[in-house]
């Protein structure tokens, strides 16, 4: 693919403006650390681990190159399965705990190593296992939206710490999960610029996700205000 100079500098930019603004949440979050509920001490130790394979992901990439899909691969089912247990902890009806617990993190992890070992392989994204992440991520977000419906008890939203968490998981995996679709067949491994373009889209959603959990761990314990009267 043949891409302007300056294009590929900027994808360049915008990811390692990425890797910094992740760091804002992860120091909100150690710092409001007694006040955040167990939900987002697990978003904080959610972002941690991000941090911690990014670091890894580098190391990966000089000395075995080749294990660095395995090593996303692996990120991807970590990562959906912390939230999992995120909005395990949030979502008030048992019913939907159960299934949680006993059927839709049990059967991610068997679908995903079914595409790891069978389906996909591990020497590419597992498209399809990020595909099945969205859906059940977004679907999450979307209950817990149906729940604050329902109970009627948070007046300012944009206060709610998981109602901001859920709206980046919603403007995130929705605002990827097409390049996920596709990765494997726009992208070629030996083509750098295609897939650092690809690369600052997804950290394009990555800069607007990581506000809003910054946003989350700020108005995490603070009192509601109410909305202004005229």
């Amino acid at each position: 693919m043949s891409i302007s100079p300056w294009l590929i500098e900027f994808a360049e930019y915008l990811e390692y403006a990425a890797g910094l603004v992740l760091l804002v949440p992860l120091a909100l979050a150690l710092w409001r650390w007694p006040r955040l509920t167990p939900p987002l001490r697990l978003l904080a130790g959610s972002l941690l681990f991000t941090e911690l394979t990014v670091l890894f992901s580098s190391l990966v990439t000089l000395y075995r190159p080749g294990w660095l899909y395995c090593l996303w691969n692996i990120y991807t089912v970590v990562q959906t399965l912390l939230f999992l247990r995120l909005y395990y902890l949030t979502l008030s009806s048992r019913r939907l705990r159960l299934a949680l617990g006993r059927v839709v993190a049990p059967g991610f992890v068997l679908f995903a190593l079914l595409d790891l070992l069978c389906l996909e392989g591990p020497n590419q994204v597992s498209s399809y296992t990020h595909v099945l992440q969205s859906a059940l991520l977004i679907g999450l977000a979307l209950l817990y939206f149906e729940q604050l419906l329902n109970e009627l008890h948070v007046v300012r939203l944009e206060q709610d710490p998981l109602f901001l968490v859920s709206t980046a998981v919603v403007l995130y995996f929705s605002g990827t999960v097409l390049v996920f679709v596709f990765i494997n067949k726009l992208s070629d491994p030996s083509d750098h610029a295609s897939n650092q373009v690809m690369n600052a889209l997804d950290a394009m959603v990555n800069l607007i996700k990581y506000v809003l959990f910054a946003l989350a761990f700020w108005y995490a314990g603070r009192p509601l205000q109410a909305p202004a009267q005229s």
